[in-house]
């Protein structure tokens, strides 16, 4: 009901621009392609598989290490005595709960790394949507967004622009 009635009111504004003003240029572009396929974007990428790495190969072993050790239990389970079934058993709990504890804290520290990368870049790209909107005349520019945005007029589609405006501001903030 609530994107519903968004759109209505969207729409009810593009009219009374329209009549005001003359003629809307809308523009629409894909951040998340914007992201992607940008130099910011693509360094951040590899950044962050640069940094992950280690952590996501320590825990790789882990699993393996963790399936191992289930393997040679199920194998042996039947020759334990109770008292050593019921150790191993503990053991593997316990295992289970380190492992599971160890890719939670990946997880959160890769999400963490993630959201750090994409703020920054998308501090930038705010930016130059804006001067590319303001030097090409646009009323409006909209992000393309999963159940939000069902139809475009595809020549209305300014992503690749974007993208080359933010990799021209991403250089020159670097300096």
């Amino acid at each position: 009901m609530r994107k519903f009635l968004a759109a209505a009111l969207f729409l009810l504004l593009m009219q009374s621009v329209a009549f005001a003003a003359g003629p809307a240029k809308v523009g629409i572009f894909d951040p998340e392609e914007v992201i992607r396929t940008s130099e910011p974007g693509q360094e951040a990428i590899k950044q962050f598989e640069a940094k992950m790495k280690p952590d996501s190969e320590r825990i790789e072993k882990q699993q393996k290490d963790f399936v191992k050790m289930q393997e040679d239990f199920q194998k042996q389970a039947f020759a334990l005595a109770p008292e050593a079934r019921q150790d191993k058993e503990r053991e593997l709990r316990r295992k289970e709960f380190e492992l599971s504890e160890a890719v939670r804290m990946f997880q959160n520290a890769a999400n963490r790394e993630k959201n750090l990368k994409l703020n920054e870049i998308l501090k930038v790209l705010h930016g130059s949507v804006n001067d590319y909107a303001a030097k090409n005349g646009f009323t409006l520019v909209m992000a393309k967004t999963q159940g939000i945005t069902y139809y475009y007029d595809p020549t209305s589609d300014i992503t690749k622009a974007v993208t080359a405006e933010l990799n021209k501001a991403w250089k020159s903030r670097k300096k």
